[in-house]
Parts: C-alpha cells; structure tokens; sequence
C-alpha cells in the first residue's frame, strides 16, 4: 500500500508525526538584541502549526554569536540564562496544541557571516566567497582546537534543546555555511584530517 500524505509516520529517532507535512526552515529573524527567542517565535509557530503540518522545522539557531547567519538569530552559545531558557521553552512547545512537533535548526554561518556581524569569519580554509558586493569578510582558517570547540558548540546546542523541549534537531550542513564549506573542496583546501579526501572533509 502506497503512503499518502496524512498519514502519520515514525521517525528512526522514535518522534511519531501525525503526518508527512513539514515546514522547512526558514530564517526569521526575530530574536531580541541578546539574539534570545521571543514571544512572536512562539506565536509564529503556534500559526503555523495550526496551518496542520506534522513537523515544524526552525529558522537558524546559531551556536555561535560570533558568526550569524543574520542579525535577529536566536543563539543558544554557552549557559543560557534562565530567561532564554524559558523563551527556548516557549518556542519548542508552539505546536504542542496543535499535535505539531518543532525540530530546532542548528547552524554557524562560517565564511558566510555578513561583514558587518563579523569581518574576519571563521571556515575551514581561507577561501573567500566568490561573490560581488564584499557582503562577507576575508575568512580565517581554523585552527584544530576551534573546529574541536565548534563541534562542541553544536552538541551543547542540540543538548539545550533538547532540555527546552524541542523534539529534535537538523544541524544545517548546507548553502555554503560552515559544515558545507567543509564538504566543498573549493572551500577545504587543508591538508590535515579535516581536508583532503571526502572522509577528512566529512569529519567535522
């Protein structure tokens, strides 16, 4: 029998939606100045998970202040406060009512953080992007002990949200951030284990 639509499907980590409707991320850009979650995080996924998707999935959640994707991302980067805590809170159980289950997207925009957020970004090799208009600033390569500590910034993320409520997590390894410019060898010019071959490359 051919899966429809409506039905409800088990994901391989156990979430159970009630159907095979997502929202795929989508930036919004209404952290507060901390880059903390606010109340219309909440509100605009409570709308869209009346709207009878099964799962919801964030916009950018940065695990690095230093390098976002673009000003208003929530950041979960370090302790949270209890603050941002409840307002993590809040966001993750917006689709509750609804029988909507929320997926947090973590993310570090890398190379492609705007100059003006940063101008010296972090990527695996400084190669910049080749695009016009200096919209990103010439990257630095990191050093073993930042990609060691990025990887932990993205498993500290995951863990805060899963602590929040969120019923899972996509880390975005794609558009030219930070673990896409890994994968890409026109990024990833390093000759050490985390460059050469697509093994080294897909390390991180």
């Amino acid at each position: 029998m051919v899966a429809q639509i409506a039905d409800p499907l088990t994901l391989p980590c156990g979430v159970r939606l009630k159907n095979r409707i997502a929202k795929a991320a989508m930036t919004e850009g209404l952290a507060d100045a901390r880059n903390i979650a606010t109340s219309r995080h909440a509100r605009i996924y409570r709308r869209w998970a009346e709207g009878g998707a099964g799962l919801l999935i964030t916009g950018n959640i940065q695990i690095d202040r230093r390098h976002l994707e673009r000003p208003g991302n929530v950041a979960i980067d370090g302790a949270q406060t209890a603050e941002a805590m409840a307002a993590l809170e809040r966001f993750a159980a917006s689709g509750e009512a609804s029988g909507a289950h929320v997926f947090a997207q973590i993310s570090h925009a890398g190379r492609q953080t705007p100059i003006y957020l940063n101008s010296e970004p972090l990527a695996p090799s400084a190669v910049s992007v080749a695009l016009p208009g200096r919209q990103f600033g010439a990257p630095r390569a990191m050093s073993e002990r930042e990609i060691e500590d990025a990887i932990g910034r993205f498993a500290h993320a995951a863990s805060v949200a899963k602590s929040a409520g969120f019923s899972g997590v996509q880390v975005h390894g794609a558009h030219g951030y930070l673990l896409s410019s890994f994968l890409n060898p026109r990024a990833n010019t390093r000759a050490d284990q985390w460059g050469g071959s697509l093994d080294g490359r897909a390390r991180f």
